[in-house]
């Protein structure tokens, strides 16, 4: 594997790790406090879906299909701009 696909994974795996730990949050605080909802829309962009899918949302299991969706596009927009960064890096 070379740098700049281990640079990718890495971004990636960061990505899903921040939809995971605000998912949890947001399932174990059992309330969502508008005072986290900036960083949480900075730093998952993807979790703005949660408001279409707000009535889906309400059972569990579209609870879950839902944040498997925003984790999945979190963790291919860090992809994104990991191998934004490893194209910049490998030019220079």
């Amino acid at each position: 594997m070379t740098k700049e696909w281990k640079l990718i994974a890495v971004f990636a795996a960061v990505g899903l790790l921040i939809a995971v730990s605000i998912f949890l949050y947001i399932s174990r605080a059992n309330y969502f406090d508008e005072t986290l909802f900036t960083p949480f829309v900075i730093f998952c962009p993807p979790s703005l879906l949660c408001f279409p899918f707000s009535e889906v949302m309400k059972h569990k299991s579209g609870l879950y299909i839902i944040w498997s969706l925003i984790g999945f596009l979190n963790s291919g927009l860090y992809a994104l701009v990991g191998a934004t960064i490893a194209g910049l890096r490998k030019s220079n």
